[in-house]
């Protein structure tokens, strides 16, 4: 009678055994976000964010995006999907004229344990380097106490300013050396002696091939002062 208990148990907990399933815990993991992303606006960029196992199931896929994009900034690869741990490398390009400024945009997981998670950035839409594209030879027309037009040269220094020969026409052995500012497109031009004894300060703005400055010229080659709006043109 007594083993015929036993066996009775041991049948019934083979068959409780068999019957029970295992389950995968819920996956947890952990995405190595960025605060701010710098997009240069004639270029591209790559942004990897790494995606941490933690604990769980550790085969459950998890998948990236990044939404709220400019309409003008795409990605080569809209989802990116992996197995924790691994590295969603996403590479952000323009496909057009982008204008300069920051744009809040969402990093987006999911995975079927643990849904959407959403995590918030800012994509900054900038210039690197804008003295590249402003070399050159240059149309000028001056509106000062007269009118006139005449030539000028632009070389780059360094990333973010120029130094322009003949500068307001005051002489082909004067040098202005004009700070450019690439997120804001703007121009200053501290107080400084260029040459020929001439004396200039001003500020303005460029475009992709235009200057646009307003100064002060003292001691002018044709005597005085004068303030004058000058429109360079590549």
């Amino acid at each position: 009678m007594r083993n015929l208990v036993l066996l009775s148990f041991l049948a019934l907990s083979l068959f409780a055994g068999s019957c029970s399933k295992s389950t995968n815990p819920p996956l947890d993991y952990l995405v190595d976000t960025v605060s701010n992303a710098y997009l240069n606006d004639d270029d591209s960029l790559h942004l990897p964010l790494q995606v941490r196992f933690l604990t769980g199931n550790y085969t459950e896929p998890v998948s990236m995006t990044i939404e709220g994009l400019p309409s003008t900034v795409k990605m080569v690869k809209d989802t990116i999907t992996g197995t924790p741990t691994y590295t969603a490398d996403f590479v952000l390009y323009t496909t057009g004229s982008v204008p300069l400024g920051y744009y809040p945009v969402k990093l987006v997981s999911y995975s079927a344990s643990t849904g959407y998670r959403t995590y918030d950035f800012t994509l900054g839409v900038v210039h690197y380097n804008c003295s590249s594209y402003l070399t050159g030879s240059y149309t000028c027309n001056n509106a000062c106490r007269t009118n006139y037009t005449y030539t000028a040269t632009a070389a780059a220094s360094g990333d973010t300013a120029l130094n322009i020969v003949n500068f307001g026409g005051y002489g082909l052995n004067t040098n202005t050396f004009i700070k450019l500012n690439c997120n804001t497109d703007s121009v200053t031009i501290a107080r400084q002696v260029i040459g020929n004894g001439v004396t200039v300060t001003g500020h303005g703005h460029f475009e992709a091939n235009k200057l646009v400055i307003s100064y002060v010229a003292e001691n002018i080659p044709t005597g005085g002062n004068d303030n004058c709006t000058l429109i360079m043109n590549k």
